[in-house]
């Protein structure tokens, strides 16, 4: 069965960024077989993920038919995140030297930083133009409502800061957010990852999906979204078979954090797609290490979600990648994080990507 992991991370968020991350995705995609794979970057304002973009557009290059990727807005400094910007001019830019889609990270871990709601007249353009041209879009929506309940966040959630006290943007805030978006652009082409963090409702979930019937949702698994689905067995099954053709398959997969990681986090990876699939295909399998209610689905429905609904939403082949304009994008990146002065471990990371690109 074909298998496309249609989201992959170079790094965890807010990671440093490394040359190295990107033969960690290019190796992973071979160890694991997928056919293909997605990259998708978060840049934000974060000078240690500059390079994510310049990479991304370089795996492409080493291998055209097999890498897609997703690029990220570089977002102006906190202090000037109220005033215009050209967040419009960028994706289109995006688009020209080759990225395959947008993909936005709306998670509440920088609400506290990035305050502007996506729904604010400064984003009117830029989703006007992703609307207009049926944009592929993975955007990020909130997290599990457990994120803003102490005793309910698991441990390595907590470890990583991803829990909500009082002073967090509420839970409800996200959902609120995306119906300002939609009101106003009701046609954009997205896909909200995670299953939209509405694993336990899912009757809330099949409303938003029949009132938008164009958004696409994806199973890159959540904390909490496998053992829900476990307990509601049956409704789970009928709602992937309802939306059997809007469904895709996603890992959260990424390179190693350590140098010397490479191997131990690609088994980590293909072990979760090993879950993934069994969880799919079995009536009783083991996930994660714990014996759950699977949704033994039909062949060629699991064919759509882990490969044909992503390549029917992406329209074919990866796009083809304009090397000039990538060595330039990067140069000038490389030239701002020299300026900036704030992560000089990344400057020389540049330094080898560049190296690459012009060999």
């Amino acid at each position: 069965m074909q298998r496309i992991d249609a989201h992959y991370h170079m790094t965890r968020t807010a990671r440093f960024v490394r040359y190295e991350n990107l033969e960690d995705m290019l190796e992973y995609k071979k160890q694991a077989g997928l056919s293909a794979i997605c990259v998708h970057n978060i840049v934000f304002w974060d000078t240690k993920r500059y390079l994510l973009n310049p990479l991304a557009l370089l795996a492409k290059v080493k291998d055209p038919q097999g890498v897609y990727a997703f690029g990220g807005i570089v977002y102006p400094e906190l202090e000037d995140q109220w005033k215009p910007h050209a967040y419009e001019k960028q994706a289109e830019e995006l688009l020209k030297m080759g990225f395959d889609g947008i993909k936005i990270l709306n998670k509440p871990s920088f609400k506290k930083e990035w305050q502007i709601p996506y729904c604010h007249e400064n984003f009117d353009g830029f989703w006007g133009y992703l609307e207009e041209k049926q944009v592929p879009v993975m955007f990020h929506i909130g997290d599990p409502k457990e994120f803003w309940k102490l005793d309910r966040v698991p441990k390595a959630i907590y470890d990583l800061g991803w829990y909500y006290d009082k002073d967090c943007t509420p839970y409800a805030f996200f959902y609120e957010e995306t119906e300002g978006i939609l009101k106003k652009f009701p046609k954009l082409n997205l896909t909200i990852p995670h299953f939209y963090f509405l694993s336990d409702d899912l009757k809330r979930l099949d409303e938003f999906m029949q009132a938008y019937p164009q958004i696409r949702i994806d199973i890159t698994p959540g904390s909490e979204m496998y053992y829900n689905f476990s307990i509601c067995q049956d409704a789970a099954r009928d709602f992937f078979l309802k939306y059997q053709d809007r469904i895709l398959f996603g890992t959260d997969n990424y390179g190693s954090q350590t140098e010397g990681g490479r191997e131990a986090q690609i088994q980590k990876g293909i072990k979760r797609i090993e879950d993934m699939e069994a969880f799919l295909s079995q009536e009783f399998p083991i996930f994660e290490g714990e014996r759950l209610r699977g949704l033994a689905l039909p062949e060629n429905v699991q064919e759509k979600i882990q490969a044909k609904n992503f390549l029917n939403w992406i329209a074919g082949a990866p796009r083809k990648v304009d090397e000039a304009y990538m060595v330039q994008m990067t140069k000038e990146l490389y030239e701002r994080a020299k300026q900036k002065a704030d992560s000089p471990d990344s400057l020389a990371e540049f330094e080898k990507a560049l190296h690459e690109m012009q060999a």
